[in-house]
């Protein structure tokens, strides 16, 4: 049985460019980044071919929107946020809402998240791959080399981490 969760994303602001990577997100990040923005910005990316498109050190946000756990294997997780890193400008900021599970665990829900204009969007979650780790704490060890952890919260089965850019100094 499924159980239902809130968010209120209705006081989120993001400003400059948005990247937003992830499937199905419904327009949730596109209309709350238009309620604060006049200039509309927002690229995004579901697949590998939107990805060309990308530009390097350019984004001031990126937002993943329950998208973090579509993927399943750690090394490519890794490969991502390392992409993500290169896209992000200077103290650039990653979003990350997603579901805290891990290995052993499944999840089954139904999210409803208000943004602005009191509109509410709902979003159904099932993973039952009891083989996939997806907790916050293996989130923030794979962010840990790319980017500093600003804010860093969890309740009823999500969490939600804002992290910086690093800038990252080459050795030789």
């Amino acid at each position: 049985m499924s159980k239902d969760i809130f968010i209120n994303m209705e006081k989120e602001i993001f400003k400059g460019n948005l990247l937003d990577i992830g499937m199905d997100n419904q327009g949730i990040i596109y209309n709350i980044y238009k309620e604060f923005n006049d200039n509309v910005n927002v690229e995004y990316i579901s697949g590998k071919e939107e990805g060309k498109n990308i530009k390097e050190d350019y984004y001031d946000n990126c937002i993943l929107l329950f998208s973090f756990n579509k993927l399943w294997v750690k090394f490519k997780k890794k490969n991502f946020i390392k992409d993500i890193h290169s896209h992000l400008a200077k103290n650039g900021i990653i979003h990350i809402w997603d579901i805290d599970k891990g290995y052993g665990k499944i999840f089954n829900a139904d999210i409803k998240i208000l943004i602005p204009g009191r509109k509410l969007r709902k979003i159904k979650i099932r993973d039952f791959n009891i083989l996939k780790d997806n907790s916050k704490e293996s989130t923030i060890r794979l962010l840990d080399n790319y980017f500093k952890i600003l804010e860093c919260r969890n309740s009823d089965g999500l969490y939600y981490i804002k992290a910086e850019k690093r800038n990252l100094v080459c050795k030789s």
